[in-house]
C-alpha cells in the first residue's frame, strides 16, 4: 500500500466517525485530515488534500505556514519548525472551552501557566507545538459555513488551532493542532 492509499483509508475511517457519531480526537495530522476530511465529503471538495502529500490539487485546504516556505526555501529545515509553547484563544460554548475550563477548575495551581481564565470570560491556552503544515487561510470561512467550528485559534485569528463540530451534530469530534 503507498501513501496515497494510507492517506485515503485514513481519511474513509475519519468519514465513518463523523457519519456514524464516533468518538474522535485528532491529534496534529489527525485534526489535519479532519479537516481534509470534511472538505472532501462534506464541501464536495473530492480533490482536498494537504501538500504534505501533493501540491496537484485545486484545493489544498492544509499547506503549509507562509513563513515555513521561506525556510524551506533557504534549506532552513534545522529547528525551524513552528516549535514550542503558544496560546489559543478558545471560542464560548464549545467543546474545547468546556473541556480546558473544567480541567483549570480542577487543577487550577497545576494549570495556572498553561491556562488563563479573564474576567471577559475569555480563556486562553498554551500547548506545544511541533509543525510545519495549517489550515489554508483561504478555506477557512468556507470550511466554517460547511459546520466545522475552529474553536481555538491563534490570538491574532489567523492560525486555527483547534476545530470540532458542535455538540448538536456530533458528540465529539475534536482535533487539535498540537
Amino acid at each position: 500500500m503507498n501513501k496515497t492509499e494510507k492517506f485515503n483509508g485514513v481519511i474513509k475511517t475519519i468519514e465513518f466517525a463523523r457519519k456514524n457519531k464516533i468518538p474522535y480526537l485528532g491529534l496534529c495530522y489527525g485534526m489535519q485530515l479532519m479537516v481534509i476530511e470534511h472538505a472532501r465529503n462534506v464541501l464536495g471538495w473530492k480533490d482536498a488534500t494537504t501538500s504534505e502529500i501533493t501540491t496537484d490539487s485545486s484545493h489544498l485546504v492544509i499547506d503549509i505556514m507562509p513563513d515555513q516556505k521561506k525556510k524551506i526555501a533557504h534549506g532552513d529545515y534545522g529547528g525551524s519548525m513552528r516549535l514550542g509553547m503558544y496560546p489559543a484563544r478558545l471560542k464560548e460554548d464549545t467543546i474545547a472551552y468546556e473541556s480546558y475550563s473544567e480541567q483549570f477548575e480542577l487543577f487550577r495551581d497545576s494549570l495556572k501557566s498553561r491556562i488563563k481564565i479573564y474576567k471577559s470570560g475569555q480563556l486562553t491556552i498554551s500547548e506545544r507545538h511541533r509543525h510545519r503544515y495549517e489550515v489554508n487561510p483561504k478555506y477557512i470561512q468556507k470550511i466554517e459555513k460547511a459546520g466545522l467550528v475552529f474553536s481555538g485559534t491563534s490570538p491574532d485569528g489567523t492560525l486555527m488551532e483547534i476545530v470540532e463540530l458542535p455538540k448538536d451534530k456530533h458528540p465529539f469530534f475534536l482535533g487539535t493542532q498540537f
